[in-house]
């Protein structure tokens, strides 16, 4: 096995055409057997992410409860527990006889101005032709607006207490959601401001990760947050919390990431993963796995046509999968990223460090 490695090694080194210390020239046959490949180095900003366990919750801000304004008998409810609902749907009818005697008195008082209203046009005209005095169509006229004023305040009464439809009040969902739980059942008494039924919405969620105390000093409020689903979905969060408290039992602090549950993909209770923004930088960006160590000196192996030169590089910082490089590339450059052993063999006579 060993005798084969070493022939293979011999083979391979025998394509290559040594033309300095420095370059190599290759013939396409070789780069095909090593599976030489390469990336360009670019300018740019790159982050390095790191991934933390987190949890869906509810945003509390979303859950509604459904109460009723005014006393009554529950007439009809119209949902289940569980239900999905939608914005404006109807979910229960309250019978009230506060509305039913107010519905009367409308009654009553829409009469009472027709009739004063019957009565101001009369004797408007027999002023006219000067049959009454002034004083007379003046009553009748303040009469009249009497009427009105007690008619329209008895509206705006029932219009208070929101949808009225017969002797009702109709009750819908403020916002589309799950109805996560319901209190009454047909013919139960309701009182004024009485929890009846909550609804959930899932349109907006929490995700809360806990992390180490040392990651808080990079994070902001206000940033964005990647949220990995299940199903490897990846959904964008901005941070709203870095809790001022460390949890006793893991020593680590709570953040709390909002995000909008596009395509319903999340739900409470579903354990996630975060990837939070820690570090970045900009500049001259090179793969990791284009760069290599010989002697206290970090080198790449830069391609230009069929050879490869051998480029001493200086690097400043490693973030995610790339490093700063202050000297020795520059942007638009092939270095090679696979393939390297051969490469190096052929320069250093071994395979580095």
């Amino acid at each position: 096995m060993v005798v084969r490695k070493v022939s293979l090694m011999i083979l391979l080194l025998s394509i290559f055409t040594l033309s300095n210390a420095q370059e190599i020239m290759l013939k396409p046959e070789i780069e095909k057997k090593i599976n030489l490949k390469t990336e360009k180095v670019k300018v740019g900003e790159v982050v390095e992410y790191q991934t933390f366990p987190a949890v869906v919750s509810e945003d509390p801000t979303l859950s509604f409860a459904v109460s009723s304004p005014v006393e009554g008998i529950a007439e009809k409810v119209y949902v289940k527990l569980g239900d999905h609902v939608k914005k404006g749907q109807i979910l229960l009818a309250v019978y009230s006889p506060t509305i039913a005697s107010l519905q009367a008195n409308i009654e009553m008082a829409k009469v009472k101005l027709q009739t004063a209203k019957q009565v101001l046009e009369r004797e408007e005209n027999l002023y006219k032709e000067e049959v009454i005095p002034f004083a007379r169509y003046q009553a009748a006229k303040i009469e009249y607006e009497r009427s009105l004023g007690e008619y329209q305040a008895l509206k705006k009464a029932l219009s208070s207490y929101g949808e009225v439809k017969g002797n009702s009040i109709i009750l819908r969902s403020k916002v589309n959601g799950f109805v996560a739980d319901i209190k009454v059942i047909n013919g139960n008494p309701v009182n004024v401001g009485e929890e009846l039924m909550r609804v959930h919405s899932h349109d907006r969620l929490w995700v809360i990760a806990q992390v180490p105390f040392e990651i808080t000093k990079d994070l902001k409020i206000g940033q964005k947050v990647i949220v990995i689903s299940p199903l490897n979905k990846e959904i964008i969060g901005t941070l709203s919390l870095i809790s001022h408290e460390i949890d006793p039992k893991t020593r680590r602090n709570d953040i709390r990431i909002v995000v909008n549950n596009v395509e319903d993909s999340l739900k409470p209770n579903l354990f996630v993963n975060v990837k939070l923004p820690l570090k970045s930088t900009s500049g001259v960006l090179v793969p990791l796995k284009a760069v290599f160590q010989e002697k206290g000196k970090y080198y790449c192996f830069v391609k230009s046509d069929n050879k490869v030169i051998l480029r001493e590089v200086k690097i400043t910082e490693r973030v995610g999968d790339f490093y700063k490089v202050i000297s020795g590339l520059k942007e638009g450059e092939e270095v090679v990223t696979d393939g390297l052993i051969f490469l190096k063999t052929q320069v250093f006579g071994g395979a580095g460090e």
